[in-house]
């Protein structure tokens, strides 16, 4: 699959995750393959720095993150 189409098929999943929250939420998509480090993908309608800011958070509680 090229880029371009993983990126509209992600995008259409996205639109539909994200009404299950309230307004104003955000979501990002994270996908990483460790032993190819410069192929991370990621997708999001957030800010980069909230989002490295909320997984810091998380991090930090021990919180759960869903694997």
């Amino acid at each position: 699959m090229l880029l371009n189409e993983v990126q509209e098929e992600v995008s259409g999943h996205m639109d539909e995750i994200i009404h299950l929250f309230k307004p104003g939420a955000r979501i990002a998509v994270l996908v990483r393959l460790p032993e190819f480090p410069d192929r991370d993908f990621i997708m999001t309608n957030d800010d980069l720095d909230e989002l490295i800011s909320m997984i810091s958070r998380r991090k930090a509680t021990g919180g759960s993150c869903v694997s």
